[in-house]
Formats: structure tokens, sequence, C-alpha cells
């Protein structure tokens, strides 16, 4: 299952983006995120998950390249 409905989600209920501009495609600077706002984002995904976001693998640009590395580490898990 793809994280990309809980992100999704987040990004509308605790951010205020528009549910209908979130694409994977789009970068969470496009969405109105800051650095810290992203971080913060990612905090609270690693949690939901239960997963740890290692610094190193954290360099992503766009929301499905953030999936992409949530939804590989929920896999590397077990989850």
């Amino acid at each position: 299952m793809s994280s990309f409905i809980h992100i999704q989600e987040t990004l509308v209920s605790k951010y205020g983006v528009q549910a209908d501009v979130i694409k994977p495609e789009a970068t969470l600077t496009e969405l109105g995120l800051d650095s810290l706002s992203i971080a913060e984002l990612m905090f609270d995904v690693s949690d939901h998950y239960g997963i740890d976001i290692p610094d190193d693998r954290a360099n992503f640009n766009t929301l499905g390249e953030a999936v992409a590395l949530v939804d590989g580490l929920v896999k590397e898990k077990g989850g």
C-alpha cells in the first residue's frame, strides 16, 4: 500500500494544501512547504509508519520521490 494517500491527507489537514494540486510530480516547495515544514512532515510520516528516515536517504525533490522513499523503508521494515 502506498503512503501517498496518508501524505496527501496530512498535507491537506495540517498544512492547508489544496487536494487537487497534490500530485506526485509536485515538489513540496511548490505545495507551499518550507524546509522546516518538510522536516516536520517527514517526522510525522516516520512516526505514523514506525520507520526511521536516514538523513543520507532523505534527498528527494518531488512528492513522488518522497512517497517512494517512505514506501521503500516500510517494505524494508517488513510492513
